[in-house]
C-alpha cells in the first residue's frame, strides 16, 4: 500500500521515509504507516526559530494557512503576487518537505473586486485565477484543496455563496476541471468541515456531501480525494465521539476517493480552566478520532492546523470566556510535548 500511496501523490519514497532516529516524531510514526503528517504554517510563524525547528522535526508536509488564498495572491485584477507562497515552498524544499495547495475556491478571503463581479465576469476571473495559480505551481504541489466548504451547515444542499448564486451549482465541477487542466498530475480535493461527529446535523451534512460527490463521479468530473477538516471539540459544542465515522469513510472510499484529514485541532473553549484536566480531555478526543480514521486504507495524510498552541487560530475566532489561551494542538505554546502529543504518537504507533 505504501508504494501506491507515494506514487499516487507524487512524493518520492526517499522523501516519505523517516530519516534515521526520526521514528519518534509525528512524521516518522506516520511514515511507518504509509502516511504523511503535515501542518499549516505562515511565513510569519516560521520567523520563530523554535517553531521552525518544530515544523521541520515533526512534519513531512506544510500547508499555507493564508498565503495561497485569493485576497493575497490577486488583490487587484490581473496582478498576481506569488512571493509569499513561493517563500513557503522554498522553505519546504530546503527541509525536504512537501507542500499542499490551499485553497482555490472559497467564499471567504476574496478581494472586493471579485465579490463585485457579475456572473459572466466572475466565471472569467475564476478561470484566469485557477489557471494562473495552479499553472504557476504545476508539477510542484502534489495536491490542491480546489473547493472549500461547499455544503450548507444544515445539510440542505450547497452553501449559499456568491459562487452558487452567480454561477449555479456547476461551479464546483468547473473549478475542478480548470484545476485538472492546469496540472493534470495534481490530486484534486474537496475540503469540508462538520463531517466527523455522531449527531443528526452531521448525518444530514454527510448525506448532502455524498450526494454532491456521487453527482461529480457520475459526470466524470476530475476529483481524487476528499478533505475532512476535523475541527474537533473537547466539549459538547461539536464532535467529541466518532462511532459512525468509519462507516462514512468506507462510503467515501467506495467512490474511489482518497481521504485527507486537513485541519485537525481540538477546541477546548468550554472546558474548565485547569490545564491538566483540559489537556487530558483534548488528548482523549485525539485518541478517539485517530482510532476511527487510522484503520481506513484510503487515508493518505493527516494535517493539523498548526503544531504549537502558540499559533492556533482558535484564540482569535473562538476565544475562551475566561481569557485563557486554548490548548488545541499537538504541542504547547513553548513547543513542548503534552498529553495530546503522547496520545497522537500512541495512536500512530498501533499496528
Amino acid at each position: 500500500m505504501f508504494l501506491a500511496v507515494v506514487g499516487a501523490l507524487g512524493w518520492s519514497v526517499a522523501r516519505a521515509l523517516p530519516p534515521p532516529g526520526a521514528s519518534k516524531t509525528l512524521q516518522g510514526l506516520a511514515a511507518a504507516r504509509g502516511l504523511r503528517w503535515g501542518t499549516a504554517v505562515t511565513n510569519a510563524q516560521l520567523q520563530n526559530p523554535d517553531l521552525r525547528r518544530l515544523v521541520t522535526s515533526q512534519s513531512g508536509l506544510i500547508v499555507p494557512e493564508s498565503e495561497l488564498k485569493w485576497d493575497g495572491v490577486e488583490a487587484a485584477p490581473g496582478r498576481f503576487d506569488f512571493s509569499a507562497p513561493d517563500r513557503l515552498l522554498a522553505f519546504a524544499r530546503e527541509h525536504g518537505l512537501a507542500m499542499r495547495g490551499h485553497t482555490l475556491l472559497w467564499h471567504e478571503q476574496l478581494p472586493a473586486w471579485v465579490r463585485a463581479l457579475p456572473a459572466a465576469e466572475l466565471d472569467k476571473a475564476l478561470a484566469t485565477y485557477i489557471g494562473t495559480v495552479v499553472g504557476h505551481y504545476r508539477g510542484q504541489l502534489p495536491s490542491w484543496d480546489v473547493v472549500n466548504e461547499p455544503i450548507a451547515d444544515d445539510g440542505t444542499g450547497l452553501r449559499r455563496t456568491l459562487w452558487l448564486e452567480r454561477l449555479g451549482p456547476d461551479y464546483i465541477a468547473r473549478a475542478l476541471t480548470l484545476a485538472h487542466q492546469a496540472d493534470p498530475k495534481a490530486a484534486l480535493v474537496i475540503n469540508e468541515y462538520g463531517l466527523e461527529g455522531d449527531d443528526a446535523k452531521t448525518a444530514r451534512k454527510r448525506q448532502a456531501f455524498l450526494k454532491l460527490l456521487r453527482q461529480l463521479r457520475d459526470r466524470g468530473v476530475p476529483l481524487d480525494a476528499v478533505g475532512l477538516q476535523a475541527h474537533l471539540y473537547a466539549n459538547g459544542s461539536g464532535p467529541t465521539t466518532f462511532r459512525t465515522l468509519p462507516a462514512f469513510l468506507r462510503e467515501l472510499a467506495a467512490l474511489n476517493l482518497d481521504i485527507y484529514v486537513t485541519e485537525l485541532d481540538v477546541n477546548d473553549r468550554e472546558l474548565p480552566a485547569a490545564i491538566p484536566e483540559r489537556d487530558r480531555d483534548v488528548a482523549a478526543v485525539y485518541s478517539a478520532f485517530l482510532a476511527a480514521v487510522l484503520p481506513e486504507p484510503r487515508l493518505r495524510l493527516i494535517t493539523s492546523w498548526g503544531l504549537s498552541d502558540r499559533t492556533t487560530w482558535l484564540n482569535s475566532f473562538f476565544p475562551r470566556a475566561d481569557g485563557l489561551p486554548q490548548r488545541p494542538l499537538p504541542f504547547d505554546e513553548n513547543s513542548q510535548a503534552k498529553p495530546a502529543t503522547a496520545a497522537i504518537m500512541a495512536a500512530l504507533s498501533k499496528p
